[in-house]
Formats: structure tokens, C-alpha cells, sequence
């Protein structure tokens, strides 16, 4: 039976649905979790780290991210003030012991090709009971029109060839491919990916869905689950995080950070009725023994504008990072 993920399908295609109203674009709005957890993980893994175990402890205090947020709040302002972005909203949390920090964190955007993780997840998931779903093949025989990407992908499927599942989630994951996307789309039950938004106590598009509605700090959740391997199995949590850190854009989290930092990321980006544009990426960075979840979503008017301020914050953030643990 041909069925399709309706839900997630309309929301990537856009342009039909009622925007949410952004709140006031002045202070941010600053959440700082002022608790440090003691935490018991399970080793010999790559990019996952399982959680064995884990007990609050002493209070590490708002000042050692003082001076983190100042610097992010003010590449913020600056870029707001020249009109390079309208909005942006980050969370940043440290995956050894769990601190965070968000500004904005629970504003909305429209998550665009972010939902590309939860649909690789549904069919990791699936794959945990049966490993031949991945091996399932469909030919691409038939005409897609998917959404026009500002980041175009460097390959995508080609029309005749025939694909299994599983090089399909790897092309709609690597290159971000709409093309693989909407092909799994033709041959996959939408209740199917909902599920795995629904364990995890995220919205589950809909046509009525408004184009904003996931938040820098909801989305986030799905790559500190993925880390922590606490609802995929471990193989297949890694399988995830080994995937998307092959992921070719490089224009965001990567941006300002060394090249030999590994990112298991994805990015999103969307053009939304009233012609602003929304640029996103989140993702782990595995700074070496200090690895940390950073998310960052961004409104405005110009791609590229958005692309540099993403940059701008992830290496600040990871300039703070680096002079804390490998001080000179």
C-alpha cells in the first residue's frame, strides 16, 4: 500500500499554513539550569555515551556562563541592530554532566528539513526488530517536485536508479536530499514516523500544524536522546550520530570551529508566507572529552546573513570551550 507522510510533507512544503507570532525581539530572554549532575556512562562507543547513571550535586552557580552568554547576546544585538537577522534563539547544554544554557529557548520556528531526524529515527527504530526494513528497495520511477533549497544538495537520487531504505535515509541525512525524502515518503505510513514524535513528547505535524511550532530547546531533546541512547539501542543510536556527522553542510555549526572538531549536526532552512527566511543548525560538537549539544535557530531576510551569525555563535561558544579546558 502507497501511503504517505502527510504531516511532515505539508509542513516542509509551507507557504499554506498560519505563521505564529514572534514575541518581543529586544532583551533576550536568558534560562540557566543552575544544577551540576553526576552522571555514570557507559564507554567504548564513538558518539554515543548511554547513561547508566545519574544524581544531582553541588550548584556549579550562573557564573561560569556569564561570560558565554554576554558574547552570544551581543553577537545577537549586533546583528539584529544591522538588520543581518530578525530573531535567533539558542540552547547549549554540556552532555558530560548536563548544565545548560538557553536565550530564547522557547520561542517557535518551523523545524523545515530538522524533521529529517525523527523520520530517520522512526526507521532505525523499526530496524531494531527487523533489520531487512533497511534492505527494502524502491526505484525511483515517477516525478518529484520537492521544495527549492537556497543550500542545494551536491547529489541527489537520480530518476530510473533503484535504492534501498537505508541509502535513502543516508542521502536525506548527508545531503540533505528532498528528493530521498519524498520517495520514502510515497512508500511509508505516517503513523509510523508520529509515533516516534509522540514517545518523545514532541508536536506531531499536521496540515492544521502553524508554520512555527517547535522550539531550539524541543528539538534539541532529540539529539541529547540520541546521545544518551535511551530510546534507540545503542547500535542504532550510533549508526544515527555516525550519520549525521557526515553531514556536507558546513556553513553553520561547523563555520567557525576547527576542521578536525567532529559535528554530528542537521540544518534546517525554510521560506515562510510573509517571505522571511529561517536558517537552523543543532547538533553535537565533540569537543575532545568535553563533547556538547549546541542548537542554534535564526530568522531573517538573507540566507547567508543568517549562515555567518549561526557561525559567529557556535565559535564563540566554542572559544569559551576551548580556553576553559585547554587554557594556554
Amino acid at each position: 500500500m502507497k501511503l504517505r507522510l502527510a504531516g511532515y510533507l505539508v509542513i516542509f512544503a509551507g507557504g499554506i499554513l498560519i505563521g505564529v507570532t514572534f514575541v518581543s525581539q529586544y532583551l533576550p530572554k536568558i534560562n540557566i539550569l543552575p544544577t551540576q549532575e553526576q552522571e555514570t556512562r557507559l564507554g567504548g562507543y564513538k558518539h554515543i555515551s548511554p547513561l547508566l547513571e545519574c544524581e544531582s550535586s553541588d550548584v556549579i552557580g550562573q557564573t561560569e556562563y556569564k561570560p558565554s552568554i554576554a558574547k552570544v547576546n551581543n553577537i545577537i544585538k549586533k546583528a539584529t541592530d544591522s538588520k543581518l537577522i530578525t530573531y535567533a534563539s539558542v540552547y547549549y547544554r554540556d552532555l558530560n554532566n548536563g548544565p545548560w544554557f538557553g536565550i530564547n529557548e522557547k520561542n517557535l520556528f518551523s523545524p523545515a528539513s530538522l524533521l529529517k531526524v525523527p523520520i530517520m529515527m522512526a526507521y532505525y527504530k523499526a530496524a531494531v526488530d527487523d533489520p531487512s526494513i533497511l534492505s527494502k528497495k524502491i526505484k525511483y520511477d515517477s516525478v518529484i517536485n520537492p521544495l527549492n533549497e537556497n543550500f542545494s544538495p551536491s547529489q541527489t537520487i537520480q530518476m530510473g536508479k533503484t535504492y534501498t531504505v537505508g541509502e535513502l535515509i543516508d542521502r536525506m541525512i548527508v545531503y540533505s536530499d528532498n528528493y530521498a525524502l519524498a520517495l520514502l515518503g510515497e512508500h511509508t505510513n505516517e503513523s509510523f514516523v508520529n509515533k516516534v514524535t509522540k514517545d518523545l513528547g514532541i508536536a506531531t505535524p499536521t496540515a492544521e500544524t502553524p508554520e512555527n511550532y517547535i522550539s531550539v530547546k524541543n528539538y534539541a531533546s532529540f539529539f541529547r536522546i540520541l546521545y544518551n541512547a535511551s530510546y534507540l539501542d545503542a547500535e542504532y543510536s550510533e549508526k544515527a550520530l555516525d550519520l549525521l556527522s557526515q553531514v556536507e553542510f558546513k556553513q553553520g555549526l561547523n563555520k567557525n570551529i576547527p576542521q578536525n572538531i567532529e559535528v554530528a549536526h542537521k540544518f534546517g532552512e525554510r521560506q515562510l508566507q510573509d517571505k522571511s527566511v529561517q536558517l537552523h543548525d543543532c547538533g553535537i560538537v565533540y569537543y575532545p572529552n568535553h563533547p556538547y549539544l549546541l542548537c542554534i535557530m535564526t530568522r531573517g531576510t538573507n540566507y547567508n546573513s543568517l549562515s555567518n551569525v549561526i557561525g559567529q555563535i557556535s565559535g564563540s561558544i566554542y572559544s569559551d570551550i576551548n580556553t576553559r579546558y585547554n587554557p594556554k
